[in-house]
C-alpha cells in the first residue's frame, strides 16, 4: 500500500466522483483508477461499487477510510 494509493482512496471516498478526485489530485483518471484498482488487488476485495452513473463505497471501503485518515496523518506529521 503505497501513499499515493492512500491519497487516490480517501479522494475518492470523499467526492464518489472519478472527476473531481482526479481534479483534486491533479491525475488522469485513468491513473486514479489504476492506484484504486492496484489498493484492491493488494487488499483483496472491492473498496467501491462503480457503474456508468455512481461510485458508492463498500462496507469494506468504508472500514478502510478511519484507518486511511490515520496513516495519512501519522506520515504527513499531523
Amino acid at each position: 500500500m503505497t501513499l499515493k494509493q492512500l491519497k487516490a482512496f480517501l479522494a475518492l471516498a470523499r467526492t464518489l466522483n472519478y472527476a473531481n478526485a482526479s481534479l483534486e489530485l491533479h491525475l488522469s483518471q485513468s491513473a486514479l483508477s489504476l492506484n484504486i484498482k492496484s489498493l484492491e488487488d493488494e487488499l483483496g476485495g472491492k473498496l467501491f461499487n462503480r457503474n456508468t452513473r455512481r461510485v458508492e463505497l463498500t462496507q469494506e471501503g468504508k472500514s478502510l477510510i478511519p484507518y486511511a485518515k490515520k496513516l495519512m496523518d501519522i506520515v504527513t506529521g499531523k
